[in-house]
C-alpha cells in the first residue's frame, strides 16, 4: 500500500523541525597512533633508532648478566658519527668497553643502517639497579668473628681468606708501633 501524502499539519512540523536542527554529531577523533606513526617512520629512516627502543631489547643485545649492570642512556650524534652512550655500574663498565665490538655488531643488527658506530662507557648507577642478595642467602652466611676460627696457609672460604688478610695487616701494624 502506498503512503498518503503529508497534510499540511506534518508539513509545517517537518519545515519547522529541519529549520531548528542543531548540528551534527561530532565525529570521533582519529587515532593518535596512525598520526604519530605518519610522523616517526621517516624521522626512524633518517635518524635511526632510539634509545627507548634499545632499551627494550637491550638484553637481547648485551646479554642477561650484563643488562642487569648497564642500560644506554644515550646516542649522540655529531659530524656523522653516531656514539652509544652507556651507563654501567661498576666492573661491568669495562667489561662492556671489552666487548664494544660484539655489542656494535649487535646494535647494527637491530638498528640497522643508522646505528652507532662508537660506544661511550659512564661509570654511574644504571636506573635499575642490580640484584640484591636475598635475605635467605644473606643468612647463610655466617659472619667469622675470631682469629681463633683461621688457622694460617688453610684458609678454605673467601670470608676466612679476608679475615687472615686482616689479621696479617693488624699484627704488621702493631709491629710498625712498637718498633
Amino acid at each position: 500500500m502506498r503512503k498518503p501524502p503529508p497534510s499540511m499539519l506534518e508539513q509545517a512540523a517537518s519545515n519547522f523541525i529541519s529549520s531548528r536542527r542543531g548540528r551534527p554529531a561530532a565525529r570521533p577523533q582519529p587515532s593518535i597512533a596512525r598520526a604519530v606513526e605518519r610522523v616517526m617512520k621517516p624521522l626512524a629512516r633518517r635518524f635511526g633508532v632510539g634509545v627507548e627502543q634499545l632499551r627494550e631489547h637491550w638484553s637481547e643485545i648485551v646479554g642477561e648478566r650484563l643488562s642487569k649492570w648497564s642500560e644506554p642512556e644515550t646516542i649522540q650524534r655529531s659530524g656523522g658519527i653516531n656514539t652509544l652512550v652507556i651507563r654501567a655500574r661498576g666492573a661491568a663498565g669495562a667489561i662492556l668497553q671489552a666487548e664494544s665490538r660484539r655489542i656494535l655488531e649487535r646494535v647494527r643488527t637491530f638498528a640497522g643502517d643508522r646505528a652507532p658506530t662508537r660506544i661511550r662507557v659512564i661509570q654511574g648507577q644504571a636506573r635499575h639497579a642490580a640484584p640484591t642478595v636475598p635475605p635467605a642467602a644473606q643468612a647463610s652466611v655466617k659472619p667469622m668473628n675470631s682469629s681463633s676460627q683461621v688457622s694460617e696457609g688453610v684458609e678454605q672460604t673467601p670470608e676466612a681468606r679476608l679475615l687472615s688478610a686482616l689479621n696479617r695487616f693488624g699484627k704488621s701494624v702493631k709491629a710498625r708501633e712498637g718498633s
